[in-house]
């Protein structure tokens, strides 16, 4: 492992507490067998997977059941919780112990793969379409910043868009095709709903409360010209004229009533159930929320918000560029795999087109890979506008350190809509700036942990 990444992986490890070990059996293979050896009929991988779905486990494991019957290759499927996947992970990869296949957050696989844990498969990927098979944002997902490798594969993918009400723009009187265009009119139509629907909040997101606030700011940062960090991902550059415009975009909506304030009170949880329930005209959220309006046993939807979804990709800057955060998960084999044949054999069946989507529909996600997003795309208007935010969709510096840059960011994020909300510091752009200098103070003492 480069002295870099030792040297920031090491540090920042030491930050979580360690979790309880797994059961699975360890193994020193390095997971380097040819890629044309025969399977092994007989064999049991072990696959951890995140409550994805309804029945995390039982749906997983039946979508794995062809892959079985096709291969005489036996998949056991062992669901972890989000709240303690990341140690086990971890400690799994340190170890050398643990199972032969897992998933992983996007923003999560830069810092597993520099602990060397996991098998680089690069060799690999061209057998499902390499990087040419993925949109761009979706493919960084598996790379990282300063160690050669490619050290996962996309899974299935969602983005962030706007959600709008149909109804409300009509009463609006603002037309759907131009709403939210770019950042002015995006503006201009909340004011209008403001104006003339005063039954319905134009506008609210969550604050800090929400796990996934930075997904919620960063667009208006990127669409401003800003960015998280330099191009080498050595500094922050949250606190650029560029990054600062875009976080004052979302603080000035909340001064000038368009932005219920009130929402930075709830998680995100809790302001998608606000727009279902009829009391938000425009939110942003991803495509999960999609696949609920069919159920009728999902009531937290009114009739009328129900009857009315409309989805826009985020609005371009003064640039012309539309941007959003793009994320979801990825698979990683293991290095201590007994079986790596096998479980790259399981990989590439997560990869099939049709796998892709039967799987991403039971989850209300996007395949990860393009030719099957396309074709969920082109199932209705609203699946054609979240394809067309994926296609240009960004996510965070691949690099160790950026779980924590995040939690910075969130934090002083939170504290700025909190002030714009009238708590706290007073609302000006100097109080911005001096939140967002502190965030990149924060970020560039972790980036220094891997200077040396």
């Amino acid at each position: 492992m480069p002295k870099r990444f030792a040297i920031a992986v090491t540090a920042l490890a030491l930050t979580f507490a360690a979790c309880g070990g797994d059961d699975s059996p360890s193994s020193d293979k390095t997971g380097n067998a040819a890629q044309g050896e025969q399977l092994q009929k007989g064999v049991t991988l072990t696959l951890w997977t995140m409550p994805n779905s309804p029945q995390p486990k039982e749906d997983l494991q039946k979508m794995v059941e062809p892959f079985t019957a096709k291969t005489g290759v036996k998949v056991d499927v062992q669901e972890v919780g989000w709240d303690v996947q990341f140690d086990r992970i971890r400690n799994a990869a340190v170890a050398g112990e643990g199972p032969d296949i897992t998933q992983a957050g996007t923003t999560q696989v830069p810092f597993f793969a520099a602990l060397g844990g996991f098998m680089d498969l690069s060799d690999r990927v061209a057998e499902i379409g390499g990087k040419d098979a993925y949109a761009e944002g979706i493919w960084n997902t598996t790379q990282v910043q300063g160690l050669d490798g490619t050290w996962a594969v996309p899974w299935f993918t969602e983005a962030r868009s706007l959600y709008y009400r149909k109804d409300v723009l009509a009463k609006a009187g603002v037309d759907p095709a131009t709403a939210f265009k770019d950042l002015d009119s995006f503006k201009a139509t909340l004011q209008a709903i403001k104006d003339k629907v005063p039954d319905v909040k134009p506008f609210g997101a969550p604050g800090k409360k929400a796990y996934d606030l930075v997904h919620q700011v960063m667009p208006f940062v990127w669409d401003n010209g800003g960015a998280e960090l330099n191009a080498d991902a050595t500094q922050s550059t949250i606190n650029t004229p560029e990054a600062q415009r875009g976080v004052e975009f979302m603080g000035d909506l909340i001064t000038s009533g368009l932005f219920d304030k009130s929402q930075l009170e709830r998680d995100g949880t809790q302001v998608e159930n606000q727009f279902k329930g009829g009391r938000l005209a425009v939110w942003i959220g991803g495509p999960w929320v999609l696949g609920s309006i069919d159920r009728p046993e999902d009531d937290t939807w009114s009739d009328e918000a129900r009857e009315n979804v409309g989805v826009a990709p985020m609005p371009t800057g003064p640039g012309g560029e539309a941007y959003t955060f793009v994320g979801g998960s990825d698979l990683m084999i293991f290095k201590s795999t007994k079986y790596p044949n096998e479980a790259w054999a399981l990989v590439k069946f997560l990869s099939e087109d049709q796998t892709q989507i039967d799987y991403a529909k039971l989850l209300g996600m996007f395949p990860a890979r393009l030719e099957p997003q396309q074709q969920v795309g082109e199932t209705s208007e609203n699946h054609k506008a979240f394809f067309e935010a994926i296609q240009t969709g960004r996510t965070y510096a691949p690099i160790p350190q950026w779980g924590q840059i995040e939690n910075a960011y969130k934090t002083r994020f939170g504290n700025i809509l909190d002030s714009a909300a009238g708590v706290g510091s007073d609302y000006s752009a100097a109080t911005v700036k001096s939140q967002l200098d502190a965030a990149a103070k924060e970020a560039d003492g972790l980036l220094a942990q891997s200077a040396g």
